[in-house]
Formats: structure tokens, C-alpha cells, sequence
């Protein structure tokens, strides 16, 4: 399976990097043979509700029973990650507050415990094909890359193009998709677009 690479540059003073993916554009095949090019060992999904209607094979307990098989290792960490939180504190006008919660104790334990996992490749899986529409490259790619750990974002598109794109790069394109300079602003603007809202 060939990757392309999309300007690809990480930095090269990092000794840790992880990756992203979404898993929605993707049959489980695909995915696990995507995961393994990579060499990925462990996925951590960072799915609030580790379920899927429509993509029931990627549900955790079928996604860690197959990953297990090619010895990929599963784990669910919505308390750290996950983009529903029921801290009403992590909210703003009732959307969850990525700056908010990326000050919480919770999140910083999962920056943390990604640190101390440098031993492995680790892989943070959505469902959202493109990171632009996804809290894995808005919040969590965004402060792991502030940490400094490189962040590369797996992009299986549904004609089965397979694009890598470090966290600069996406940066660059969301600047290019929100048409604002700022890159704090558009992370601001993106965040509120994509944030998980509060039911009345």
C-alpha cells in the first residue's frame, strides 16, 4: 500500500511522534492494513461514545477483538480526550471549550501518559475522515504538538487515497480553510464549528 505525503515535515528534534486517524472513509481491512503500514501497536480511541451505527465493526469491543488478532493493543480514553465531557466547567454557551478542557487535569494526564509511551507507536482514532472536522487534530492533536511530541494525521480517504500530514501542515490548512491569519483564532473558530453541543 503506497502513502502520499502531503508536504510532509515533522520536526526533527522530537524523539516522539504519534499519529491520528479517522476511521469513518475506511472498511476494517483497510484500516488495520493502514494501522500496520504505519506500524502502529497501540490505538487509542478518543471517542466519547465507542460506538458506531453504521460502522458497527469498528464498535470497541469488535475494533479491540480484531486489532488483538495483528497485535495491536486497544484502549478507550474518553476522560482524557474524549470530545463530550460531563464537567458542565469544560462548557461555553453550552459547546464544549477545548481551552477549557485542555487546562483540565484529565487532559493533562493524557498528554502525559503519552509521553510515557515512547516505546510504542501510538495511533489516536475518531471517526471523522478529515482532521479539519475532528477534535483528535483540533484539541488533542493541537496540544500534544504544543508538548512537544510530532503529530502526523493518516488521511484514508474514500477512493482509497491514503495522505500523511503533520501537524504544520494542517495548521497551514486550516489558516487556508478559516481564511484568518491568526492561527490561535482559527483553532478558535474551528473548535466552536466542530465542538460537541449541549442538548436543551
Amino acid at each position: 500500500m503506497s502513502l502520499k505525503f502531503a508536504n510532509f515535515k515533522t520536526k526533527k528534534y522530537n524523539i516522539i511522534m504519534i499519529y491520528t486517524i479517522g476511521y469513518a472513509g475506511t472498511t476494517l481491512d483497510r484500516f488495520i492494513e493502514i494501522l500496520k503500514a504505519n506500524k502502529i501497536t497501540f490505538l487509542i480511541d478518543v471517542r466519547s461514545l465507542p460506538k458506531s451505527r453504521y460502522f458497527y465493526l469498528f464498535n470497541d469491543t469488535n475494533l479491540s477483538k480484531s486489532l488483538a488478532k495483528h497485535g495491536i493493543k486497544y484502549e478507550n480514553w474518553k476522560e482524557e480526550f474524549g470530545a463530550r465531557q460531563d464537567n458542565l466547567n469544560f462548557y461555553t454557551d453550552g459547546i464544549l471549550d477545548y481551552d477549557k478542557f485542555a487546562k483540565s487535569d484529565q487532559f493533562k494526564k493524557g498528554v502525559a501518559q503519552i509521553k510515557k509511551l515512547s516505546n510504542q507507536n501510538v495511533c489516536l482514532m475518531c471517526a471523522e475522515i478529515d482532521p479539519l472536522n475532528c477534535h483528535r487534530a483540533i484539541l488533542c492533536g493541537r496540544e500534544i504538538a504544543n508538548s512537544g511530541i510530532d503529530v502526523i494525521h493518516i488521511i484514508a480517504k474514500r477512493n482509497g487515497e491514503t495522505i500523511l500530514e503533520s501537524q504544520s501542515n494542517f495548521e497551514n490548512r486550516l489558516l487556508q480553510t478559516t481564511k484568518i491569519n491568526n492561527l490561535s483564532e482559527a483553532y478558535r473558530i474551528q473548535s466552536k464549528k466542530i465542538g460537541y453541543k449541549l442538548t436543551r
